[in-house]
């Protein structure tokens, strides 16, 4: 009938020259960005991408004007990094604005709930009359980490 399922690393490794050349410029800009990440401080990685290198021209994206302006300073530095790691000639950085589309996830904060808490829920949701709200109290109740 079909086909066995395929991973997809090995659809990329099978596919036209088109794709394999695709795929060796990304690793290309990846190692580039590595090459900048460096230099740069930690807290960098989340919000420097590497959009092009055409021309002996690189371009960078950034996610605030704050990073654009502390890149802007540091240019010397990235082409000297580029030279000195990858063998690069690079004539000119180009540093432009591109906010993420989606922002990173909020981190998970769990809800810790003391025993007291839980028992004095549990015992308003038995005086409560609407039994809506009285289910909800239960499972809130129920919700979260011991504390």
């Amino acid at each position: 009938m079909g086909t066995t399922p395929r991973s997809i690393q090995s659809l990329l490794h099978t596919a036209t020259p088109d794709m394999a050349d695709l795929i060796g410029r990304a690793r290309f800009l990846e190692r580039m960005r590595q090459s900048i990440l460096d230099i740069l401080p930690e807290q960098a990685a989340a919000h420097v991408h590497v959009a092009a290198y055409e021309g002996y021209r690189l371009r960078l994206h950034v996610t605030h004007g704050g990073w654009a302006t502390r890149l802007r300073y540091m240019q010397p530095m990235i082409v000297q990094a580029l030279a000195q790691r990858m063998r690069l000639h690079v004539e000119g950085v180009e540093i432009k604005v591109r906010p993420n589309p989606m922002p990173a996830p909020k981190p998970v904060t769990a809800r810790i709930m003391g025993d007291d808490a839980r028992r004095h829920l549990r015992q308003t949701a038995r005086y409560i009359g609407d039994a809506d709200l009285a289910a909800a109290l239960e499972r809130l109740a129920a919700a979260g980490r011991p504390g």
